[in-house]
């Protein structure tokens, strides 16, 4: 079978590139893109929990505890003890947090028009319900 007939390796080369390009867009703000996956999903005034975040970026909670912990040290994300369970934590970006995460959502979507460049409407819709069938085939994986 040919390499670049396998779909999984085609889909990795392009998720390659697409982070490399992304990583370098958001460098200048110090976030990564990870990092900013949990920026845009939080909100200035909506507690959110780990357990939240972790379902919504599709990460375990170990790995979104690290990343909350360095998003905390950097000033953007504040964690305060949820009175109802003292193991838990209600999650908030900073004032700092919503404004970096303004300035991303500029960034954010001219990069998505740049990689996207050339490529019809309901092109992405397509490849947006394929990327989708794909998860869902592997999701239980």
């Amino acid at each position: 079978m040919d390499l670049y007939s396998v779909t999984g390796f085609l889909i990795h080369r392009t998720d390659l590139k697409l982070t490399n390009y992304f990583i370098k867009q958001l460098k200048p703000y110090e976030v990564t893109p990870e990092q900013w996956s949990i920026i845009s999903y939080m909100d200035l005034d909506k507690a959110t929990t780990q357990k939240e975040l972790a379902e919504a970026i599709d990460r375990d909670q170990t790995t979104v505890v690290r990343m909350i912990h360095s998003l905390e040290r950097k000033g953007m994300v504040r964690r305060i003890v949820n009175d109802q369970d003292k193991r838990s934590h209600h999650l908030y970006l900073s004032p700092k947090g919503e404004e970096v995460k303004e300035k991303l959502l500029l960034t954010v979507q001219d990069a998505h028009n740049y990689v996207t460049r050339g490529i019809e409407p309901e092109e992405l819709e397509q490849l947006k319900a394929i990327l989708e069938k794909l998860y869902m085939n592997v999701q239980e994986d």
